[in-house]
C-alpha cells in the first residue's frame, strides 16, 4: 500500500500544481482599465476631428471672405475710373492739369529705345530720337565692367538710377547680346 500513496501522491501533487505562464490561457489578458482607456482616446479622437472640422469650415468661411472683398474693391475701383474718366478729359481739353493722376503716373518714366550696334572701337551706343547722344563706348571699357559702362552711360544721358529706375540693366543686356553675336 505504501507504494500506491506514493502513486497517487504524485497525480494529486500534479493536479495540483499550479500551471505556469506559459501554459495558461492563450488570449492576453487587458490590463486594468482598458476600457477606459480606449473610451478616453475615442472622446479625444472625436474632439479632435470636431476641431479639424471646424477649422475647416473656419479656413472655408475665410476664403469667402477675401474673395468678397475682393469684389467689393473691385467695384469701388471700377466706379472710381468711370467717375475719373470724364473728368480727366475736361482737363485736358480744358489744358488743366488734373491733380488725379494714375497710380504710377508719379513715377512712371518715359520708354527709352537703345539704339545699339559694334564697331572697330568698342560699341557704339544712342537713344532712338535723340542723337545728341551717341557715343562709342571702348572694347576696354566693357571689358572692365558691363554693367557700370551701361550705368555711366545712362547717368550720363538719362538720370539717376534712383529717378530712372533700371534702364541700365536693359541697356547692359544689349551690350552682351552685340558682343555674343561677334
Amino acid at each position: 500500500m505504501p507504494k500506491a500513496k506514493t502513486t497517487k501522491s504524485k497525480g494529486a501533487a500534479k493536479a495540483k500544481k499550479p500551471q505556469s505562464k506559459s501554459t495558461r490561457s492563450k488570449t492576453k489578458a487587458k490590463p486594468r482599465g482598458a476600457k477606459q482607456q480606449s473610451a478616453d482616446l475615442e472622446a479625444l479622437r472625436t474632439k479632435a476631428n470636431e476641431a479639424v472640422t471646424a477649422s475647416d469650415r473656419a479656413n472655408q468661411e475665410a476664403e469667402e471672405l477675401r474673395q468678397r472683398a475682393d469684389a467689393i474693391a473691385a467695384a469701388g475701383k471700377k466706379a472710381l475710373v468711370e467717375a475719373l474718366r470724364p473728368y480727366r478729359e475736361a482737363c485736358r481739353k480744358a489744358g488743366v492739369e488734373c491733380e488725379f493722376l494714375g497710380a504710377r503716373a508719379a513715377n512712371k518714366t518715359p520708354a527709352v529705345r537703345f539704339l545699339v550696334e559694334k564697331v572697330s572701337g568698342g560699341i557704339k551706343v544712342a537713344i532712338k530720337g535723340r542723337p545728341e547722344t551717341e557715343e562709342v563706348i571702348s572694347k576696354k571699357t566693357l571689358e572692365e565692367s558691363i554693367g557700370k559702362a551701361a550705368d555711366a552711360y545712362v547717368t550720363k544721358f538719362i538720370g539717376e538710377r534712383s529717378a530712372v529706375g533700371n534702364k541700365a540693366g536693359g541697356l547692359s543686356n544689349r551690350f552682351r547680346a552685340v558682343l555674343a553675336k561677334s
